[in-house]
């Protein structure tokens, strides 16, 4: 039997703990290796889903613009301008019905005052065009019984009309309103107080 010194068996055992040394290196480098292999592919797909998913954004971002963005769906300047121009003339003719009424009233009114006294006891009803916290039209003349300033808090209120039945103040609100007071609505007064039109009933 062939005889090995202690010198050689060192050496083998070296010899074999390098090779265990390397084999480990060598199965570390490759499982890092399809490590990062595996992390790359996933990477790459969660990249392609995204530029995906914006892609379909983009495709129905496109369409939609074609579609609803076209000019039979947009307002022209011209278009606006017109229907400025005839909001603009339904107010002239609203100041012109408002100046006709007022010159109507003066003309006819003998005596105002007698006149607003006989309302103070009835029932009336009025069409409210609107309440405005920082406009006073109390400009406007005493004689002017159809136009109405009436003070609540902090707001002018200001009516148009006085009427005894509850339909002729329906007829002038509707006329009205296709002037371009939209929100104008019937109010009653009593006693120079506001009541709840149920009760004028």
């Amino acid at each position: 039997m062939p005889y090995i010194s202690d010198d050689e068996l060192l050496d083998f055992q070296v010899q074999i703990d390098e090779a265990k040394e390397q084999k480990r290196a060598t199965n570390y480098t490759h499982n890092k290796a399809l490590r990062d292999e595996k992390e790359n592919t996933r990477k790459f797909k969660i990249t392609s889903i995204i530029l995906g998913i914006i892609a379909v954004l983009g495709v129905i971002g496109t369409l939609y613009f074609m579609n609803f963005n076209t000019p039979k769906n947009m307002i022209s300047q011209t278009a606006a301008n017109a229907q400025t121009d005839v909001l603009k003339t339904k107010i002239a003719d609203l100041e012109e019905t408002i100046k006709n009424i007022s010159m109507d009233q003066e003309i006819n009114a003998s005596d105002t005052t007698e006149e607003k006294a006989s309302l103070e006891n009835e029932l009336i009803y009025t069409v409210q065009i609107g309440a405005y916290k920082n406009k006073n039209l109390s400009m406007y003349s005493d004689k002017f019984v159809n136009f109405r300033e009436i003070k609540a808090g902090d707001f002018n209120k200001y009516t148009l009309g006085n009427f005894a039945t509850l339909n002729e103040a329906k007829k002038f609100r509707r006329a009205i309103v296709g002037l371009g007071f939209k929100n104008a609505f019937i109010a009653s007064y009593q006693n120079g107080k506001r009541i709840k039109i149920e009760e004028a009933w």
